[in-house]
């Protein structure tokens, strides 16, 4: 037994890897691909007609037509990543809009399957001039480029729940805050890899 010592010794030392548990894998990219989705007004519209896809007379809560389109890259194992994402959509007004957003995106929480993120960084939001609709009175809130009017903000954040429906596949639902107008919400599939 004493010559056998040396050998385990030697091949725990060479070969630590099959004789250890094994972790789950660590992906290093995501990429989310949502249905974009409802808007909620935090406070009432000064024109609410406007919005044709409302569900109530105040335009509180409408509906926006689009995607939105991202891309994780890990940068500390799965739980610190960039993400660029990219949305374009129908608007409350029904015209053509979007936003290109670059930021931080952290893990929160994780527990068996739920996993809440969040995120931060530069997001530029446009879409086409509202100027057209005669309901419509230019605050200043937007600034105006030909037929865009846009916005840009520094600190544009994002929380985002994922349900672990596969080894690599989740079911992803994101607030999207837009503070101090409205909040916006998504639903679709993230898949890592």
């Amino acid at each position: 037994m004493p010559r056998l010592q040396p050998l385990l010794l030697y091949i725990l030392l060479l070969c630590p890897q099959p004789l250890l548990a094994q972790e789950p894998a660590i992906y290093k990219n995501a990429v989310t691909v949502k249905f974009f989705g409802v808007s909620v007004h935090l406070k009432e519209s000064p024109y609410p007609e406007m919005f044709p896809n409302r569900l109530d007379d105040k335009g509180i809560i409408a509906f926006n037509y689009g995607a939105i389109v991202g891309y994780d890259r890990f940068v500390v194992r799965d739980v610190i990543s960039v993400r660029v994402e990219q949305g374009l959509y129908a608007d409350c007004a029904a015209e053509l809009a979007g936003f290109t957003h670059i930021g931080w995106r952290g893990l929160i929480l994780r527990k068996g399957r739920h996993s809440l993120n969040g995120g931060i960084g530069p997001t530029l939001v446009y879409r086409h001039d509202w100027a057209d609709n005669d309901a419509y009175v230019d605050d200043g809130y937007f600034k105006r480029r030909g037929k865009w009017q846009y916005k840009f903000y520094w600190y544009a954040g994002e929380l985002e729940y994922n349900y672990k429906l596969k080894e690599r596949t989740d079911l992803s639902i994101n607030l999207l805050p837009g503070i101090p107008e409205l909040i916006s919400f998504g639903i679709g599939l993230r898949k890592r890899f």
